[in-house]
Formats: C-alpha cells, structure tokens, sequence
C-alpha cells in the first residue's frame, strides 16, 4: 500500500512543481523585461533578527516585541526547525523549544503515529494550537496509553503536529502562560501560534535525505513553496511537502521468540527473529498548506488559509508465540487448555455442539484429536499459518483538512475587525494484517479495517480591536472583545464485519481481530457538543514605564456548566534596559466528544509479559456504569507566573520567568483488573457487555486527580558581529519543570485510589525537570553558514510493571553546514542530529527486557542514535 501511494505523491508533487514553477520562469523570460528582479523570499524568510521584533500571541496590541510583551513569548524562525535531520514538526520544535518535550511510543496504537507533545510537561491538550491566530482542530486519535507505554499523556486528544510541513512556516510563537481567558478552551499551559508564509513572490524547491548511523529510518523529505501576488497588496502562497521515513529498528529479541527460532528456525520468527519490533513506524505522506489575502480596498480584505494531508503509517504489535515449540506457552488465540490436562474437553464439548446446532463444521473452528471425548482439541485450526508465531501489523491512514476564510478591516475611527469561519476534520482509518480473528477459526481473515475514527470541528470568530484615546493614561486603552462559536463532533465508524465479529469459539480465543479489535456497530455514532463565548482584553500604559493588562471570557458549553475566566498582567520598566511582568489566570478545558465516547478493545501486557485483552468504554456506557463511572467535569486550572526582562544592549537580550499552575479534576483513565469469577467480571456480563469473560482489564474516564505543576524559564540571546568574520547568534533557553500530584480521587463505594501508585510516579518523574538548548548560528563572509546546537535531557524516571527503572542526563549535539552557491540560489546543507550517537541508559525493567526492549520507551530524545542528512534549496 505504501509503494502505491508512494507513487502518487510523487507525481503530485512533480505536477506542483511543473504547474508552479512555469509561471515564475515566465515572468523572468523576454516577455516581461521591464519587471524588476523578484526579491528573494525564502532569503527573507531566514533572518535571524526581523523575525524577533513582534509578536501577536498573548496580546492583541500592534507592535509589541518579545521583550515588551506582559507575558513570556518565544519565537522560532523556520531555519531553525528545518535544520534538522527529522521530517516532523513535532521532533523540531522539542529541539529547539526546551519548554516542550516529546516521546516516541512504538507498539502503541495510534499513539506511534500521532506522537503526544508537552508544554511545561502538562499533557498535549492542555496546550492550545494556532494556525495565524485561529484554533487548529485536534487529531481523531484519543491517547489511552497503558503500561509499558508511558503514562504521562493518557487520554489526551490533541492536535497532530506532524501534519504542519515546516517548508509552510513563516515564524512560530511560543506562548508560555496560561490564556484561556483570551482564547478560551484548552489554553492551561499555553499557546502555540503557528504563523504561515506570506511571501507574494519567488519559488522555493527543497530535497533532503537522511538514515541514522545504524543505517535504518532513511528519511526523504521534499518540498516547493511558491508565492504570487493577488492584487495590489494582496498574496497567494502554497507549500507542498512529500515525505517518507522508513522505520527503526532497536530491540533484541524477545526470550520466548529466541527459543522459537532455535526450534523452528528464526527465518519463521517475525522480523528476522525479534518477534517484535521496537523503533519508528513507516510513514509516507503528502502535506500542503496555503495562506492567502485579497485586499478589496484600502479598508478591506478578504483572506483564507488551508491544508490538506494524506498520510500512511505502519507499525508492529506484540509477539504471539506459536503452538508445539517445547518449554513455551502458545498465545490463547491458537490453545486454550482449560482444565490443565493438554486438552479443552470440559468447555469444548458444548462448543462443538453450538457449531453444529449452526449446520457449521466444528473443523473449521477447532482441530480434530481422537483422544478427545469430543472428537475435537481447543487448538485453532489456523495455527498451521504461524509456526514461528505471528506479529500483528497495525497501520492508520490519516487524511486531514482545514479551511479558515474571512473578511477583516478597520474603519476611519481606528476600530480593527475580524470574522471569519472555520471547519477542519481529521480522519484515521486503521488496517490490520498478520493477525487472526481467532472465534472464526480457519474462516477467519489476516487483513482487517477494524474502524474509522473522525474529528469533525466548526467555528465562527468575530474579533474586535479598538485603540481608545483618552487623556488620563500614557498610552490609548486598547480595547479587543469577540465573540466565538465552535462544534466539535466525534465520528465512530464500525470496521469490517470479521474485525468485531464474536464467533463459534469466541468464548475459548477471543473475538474480533487480534491485537486492536474492530468497532462494531453498536459502538458506531456521531457524538457532538458545541460551546459560545465572549470575551474582553484590555491592555495599556497606566504611566509611561507600566503596562497593564486585563482580560475576561465567559463560554457556555451544550455538555458542561458554563465558565467564566480572567487574566491579570502587568509590566513595569525601571529602566530602558530593566522591566519586571508577571501574570495571574484562570483556565479552563472541556473534555471532548472523543474523551466522552471513544470505545476501543485492544491488547496490553502485563507484569509477567503475558498478553491480556483491554477494553476502554464510554463513560455512559454500560460497562462502566456497572464498574461506578460517574458523569465528567471540566477541568480548571489557577495559574501565576513572575519575571525579569534585561536588554543591557541592543545585541543582549535575557528573560527569566518563574510558573506555577494548578490544575484541579485532570481526566484520567480509570483502569480495573477483572479477575475470573469476580463481581466486576459479573457485573460486565450482567450489563451484557461482548466478550466480557475474556477482558483482563477494563478502563474508562474518571476525574481522576490534582497537580501543581511549577517552574523557571530562561532565554538569553546574544547578537554577535565579528567584522571581517561575519555575525553570530548565541541563543540559550533552559526550563524548568516540576510536578507533583496534589490529591488522587477515589472509587467511590471501596477508597481505592483512581490512578495508582506507578501512575503519580510517572506524572512526576518520567520527563526530565531539566532541559536546556544552546544554539550557535554563525554566518560567514563567504557564502557558508555553521549552526550548532547542544540539547540536555535532564535524568528521569519511569515506574512499569512494578519496577522502576532510573535513567541518567545526557547531552545531545547537532552540527549543520549550509554553503550558498549560484547568486545565494542554491544552498546545500550537510548535518546530523546527535553526531556522537548517544542513547539513553539501558532498560533495565525485567518484564521489558523479555519483551525485547533495551532502551527506555519513555525517553525524551527517543533511541535512535545518531542521524545525517544532505539537503539542497534552490530559489528562484
């Protein structure tokens, strides 16, 4: 499947550079002589000053710097983040961005696609995302990580960073403070605005390929960006992105797969021998942004900006062993022995008689034995396919679209305005291979689609700036106010009829496809919840060095009580060179319709290594209300911030910003072992529930605890100008993160905690308190430039399965060369990504450790090594 469309990307992209590139050629031609030479955008795009001076994140009031604003604000440029070996947004912007840290999960569902993302270690959809200024919609994936796959993000459903081609980027702002009450749901860490290119003129072609040290995960990445006017004064501008990434490899192989390879030979073992596969999925996709305006007059402008994306991911599940290899236990799928004496005679006689009563043939579901009563063995036929086992293949095709259109102007008494609509929608379609539906015996299939999983979001903006001249305060008051309605609505499509189906033996195997099983009808709907707000920000300079600032936003949802939340910032200079700012807020977040309704059957492990079904349900559902749910409350933060701004120099900036954030009825997963024969396994069966002898645990969503989570940020930059030399940059950020867990709820009725033990310990410990990021940026008089960076990864911790395991600091470094050839039109770059290949410590958890796993799943810079890659630009 990746081959196919592997193909036709390629040809979208060669059409998008045909059909971009000949238009520009022309206007260069004898046609058009008298224009003058177009100016170099993509050369604008990459310096490193003009970027820094405003913002418009945190503040609606025009021309406010970093250094100016009330609340602390990063800025990237997009040299930053493609300087790098990765294709994925996410990898950049954590390598920059101390404050924000990401994990790599493999055998984690959708989770190895959609890859979680930090602010100020709170959970991703704590943390709003902007596209220039409007809310992006969030992913379909809802993240119901278990052990062994990290904690710390369980039950977020967030935006997919991925999909945001870093070739689209003009600039991205980092908003470190809480701003909910400026624009509303979601803001508790803080905002991330992602600002588009808006370039009107030239054409810019990127290639780049990369592999890592060990000679895996080859990455291509390519890319045009084109710009065009429209009007006078208006632009089009479009990005498209191609990339592939092949995947990883960093396992050993599992104990009980070793010994299956010494029997059978290991080429009969999935992948080479291992049985499973730890490291990066496969991937594949097209992404393509646009940003545009078109001025009406001088007074008025419409504008619109997009995307589109196709992706493909695949990955590995868990090894199932196989039957008849001595000394190791075949999965459940393919044997069951229910009274311990080699054979299922004591279930399967009524088995047999079932399939019968059915006019089926008890051959095709169980394996014929003469030396049983009934003629039959609990042994699936299908287990001839698999004598060295099997390894579920779980895939995802994600396909993803936003439009934003609207009309903004200002009138001839300075009032500034802005409307505009928005929908965007992000559809996951799940594939199965290698696996069985084990109750449909040979019958069964080893390709499933076991479901289809939508985000559906709307929204209308109106938007409102008016600078208020007055004679009591230094500055006008800025006053901005608006309104907002969104909808959000969660799709569940069922899968294929044998991913969910529940079969004649069902009740011995198991049902639907094995490893990740399909959604049946009846977990199928559409499930919506919409939300309308009003806010007010005022913002202005009481006396000539003070600025103060206020803002207010009350928002009404269909599913939950209305809120109302504010904001307090102040500024005061001392000096020119000296200010002190700091904040306090209110925050809010609603959990979603995802949140709300997602139902999912899959397969975890437990302490032992042993395989066991999970089902996660609604909490309206049955099932958990026979297991106690209770209906869920938003989630409330109070949060403070206090810091420092130095700008001795024109050439030297620092600011030093200390955090605290207190979040109160966080969502979290709710997880119940049930044990055979216990009441909870009796209530599930009570309620009707599929399948619910064979569940080992059952989970759902809970407001499960309270945090504090506090810290300092530091950002110190410094220009340099070497005279025959050239210039540098000095850029130094370092975060500090701490959290602790507050208060755990109980279940009510037994005083057991929601979240266990190993869960507050991961929340506290698994990302790293401290990181740091030092970048160099030197240009040179001779059409070279030289970038180098070095990241600190803090040590961390992680509790799984019992154990917990400690894992040391380490330093990372980057290196990237980039000579400017042809007229400063072609630039090749050469780098690499940890160019002394470090790891992280060695897993020592012993369960992990038998499922082949040698690195720490939860660490922060991932387990890959080392990685290099060559890119070339060109301009014109």
């Amino acid at each position: 499947m990746l081959a196919v469309t592997r193909n036709r990307l390629t040809l979208a992209v060669a059409a998008a550079l045909i059909s971009t590139a000949l238009p520009v050629l022309a206007q260069d031609g004898p046609q058009a002589p008298s224009q003058p030479p177009a100016p170099s955008a993509p050369a604008a795009r990459q310096d490193p000053v003009e970027l820094d001076k405003l913002v418009v994140t945190g503040t609606r009031v025009q021309g406010r710097s970093p250094t100016q604003s009330l609340s602390p604000v990063d800025v990237f440029r997009p040299a930053d983040l493609e300087k790098q070996a990765s294709a994925d947004f996410t990898d950049q912007l954590a390598n920059i961005a101390p404050s924000f840290n990401t994990q790599r999960f493999p055998i984690a569902d959708g989770t190895a696609f959609v890859r979680p993302a930090n602010l100020r270690n709170l959970p991703p959809d704590q943390t709003l995302v902007l596209i220039n200024g409007k809310r992006r919609h969030r992913s379909a994936l809802v993240n119901l990580q278990v052990e062994p796959f990290g904690t710390v993000n369980q039950g977020s459903q967030a935006v997919d960073y991925s999909l945001i081609p870093s070739a689209a980027i003009q600039r991205v702002e980092v908003l470190r403070d809480g701003s909910s009450a400026q624009y509303g749901s979601d803001a508790i860490a803080g905002v991330i605005n992602v600002l588009l290119n808006d370039y009107d003129d030239g054409v810019r072609i990127d290639g780049q390929y990369g592999s890592t040290y060990e000679g895996d995960g080859d990455k291509w990445r390519s890319s045009v960006n084109f710009g065009t006017p429209l009007s006078d004064g208006g632009f089009f501008n479009m990005t498209f992105e191609y990339f592939d990434s092949d995947h990883t490899s960093r396992g050993i192989p599992r104990a009980d797969a070793a010994q299956v390879g010494a029997f059978v030979g290991s080429n009969l073992v999935p992948f080479e021998g291992l049985g499973q596969r730890w490291g990066d999925p496969d991937g594949e996709g097209l992404r393509t942004f646009f940003n545009a305006e078109y001025p009406l007059n001088d007074a008025v402008s419409l504008y619109g900006f997009g995307s589109y994306a196709d992706t493909e991911y695949e990955s590995s599940f868990f090894y199932r062993t196989p039957v008849g290899v001595p000394g190791v236990g075949p999965r459940g799928t393919l044997f069951v022995d229910s009274d311990g004496d080699g054979a299922a005679d004591a279930v399967e006689q009524s088995i047999v008689d079932n399939i019968r009563a059915q006019g089926l043939n008890p051959a095709d579901f169980l394996t014929a034995d003469a030396t049983s009563p009934s003629g039959f063995i609990a042994l699936n036929p299908i287990y001839t396919l698999f004598p060295g086992g099997y390894t579920p293949t779980f895939g995802a095709t994600i396909e993803d679209y936003e439009g934003v259109f609207g009309a903004k102007g200002e009138t001839g008494a300075g009032l500034r305005w802005d409307v505009s609509l928005r929908q965007g929608e992000n559809q996951m379609v799940y594939t199965m291979t290698n696996s069985i539906n084990p109750s449909l015996g040979r019958l069964s299939p080893t390709r499933f689609k076991p479901g289809n999983l939508t985000q559906l979001e709307r929204g209308a903006n109106a938007d409102f700036v008016y600078p208020w001249q007055n004679n009591v305060f230094a500055t006008p008051v800025n006053v901005a106010f608006g309104a907002e309605w969104r909808e959000e609505t969660y799709k569940i499509a069922a899968g294929d009829p044998a991913s969910w189906a529940n079969g004649p033996t069902g009740v011995l195997f198991g049902i639907g496809s094995d490893g990740f099983q399909g959604d049946s009808p009846e977990a199928t709907g559409n499930f919506s919840q919409y939300s309308r707000g009003a806010y007010i920000d005022v913002e202005t300079d009481v006396v000539e060095r003070w600025t103060v600032g206020v803002a207010g936003r009350y928002e009404d949802s269909s599913a939950f009580d209305s809120t109302f939340d504010w904001k307090a910032s102040t500024r005061f200079a001392f000096t020119d060179a000296f200010a002190m700012r700091a904040t306090v807020n209110t925050g809010f977040r609603t959990p979603t319709p995802g949140q709300l309704n997602t139902l999912d059957v899959t397969t975890t492990a437990d302490s032992s290594g042993a395989l066991v079904p999970l089902g996660t349900f609604p909490v309206n559902s049955p099932a958990a209300i026979a297991l106690g749910a209770q209906p869920l409350n938003a989630e409330e933060s109070f949060a403070y911030s206090a810091g420092m701004v130095w700008t001795p120099t024109d050439a030297f900036s620092m600011t030093l910003d200390y955090y605290n954030i207190e979040v109160d009825d966080r969502i979290a997963l709710q997880t119940i072992t049930i044990e055979p024969g216990s009441p909870e396994q009796q209530a599930l069966i009570d309620a009707g529930v599929p399948g619910a002898e064979l569940l080992g645990q059952v989970s759902y969503f809970v407001n499960g605890f309270d945090s504090t989570v506090q810290g300092v940020d530091l950002v110190a930059t410094y220009r340099s100008d070497f005279g025959a030399w050239g210039s540098g940059v000095f850029d130094f950020r370092h975060s500090y993160n701490k959290q602790e867990v507050d208060k755990v709820a109980t279940v009510p009725g037994t005083g057991a905690p929601v979240i266990d033990a190993e869960r507050v310990a991961d929340l506290e410990n698994q990302l790293p308190n401290n990181r740091s990021v030092l970048t160099f940026d030197w240009r040179s008089p001779w059409n070279m430039n030289f970038t180098a960076r070095a990241n600190y990864y803090d040590s961390w911790e992680d509790f799984t399965f019992g154990e917990k395991g400690e894992f040391g600091s380490e330093w990372l470094f980057d290196l990237a060369v980039t000579f400017s050839l042809y007229q400063d039109k072609l630039h090749i770059t050469v780098g690499g990504n940890n160019i002394f290949d470090n790891y992280p410590d060695k897993e020592t958890n012993s369960t992990l450790n038998f499922l082949g796993a040698q690195y720490p799943l939860s660490s922060p810079f991932g387990f890959n090594g080392g990685e290099w890659y060559v890119k070339a630009s060109y301009e014109f």
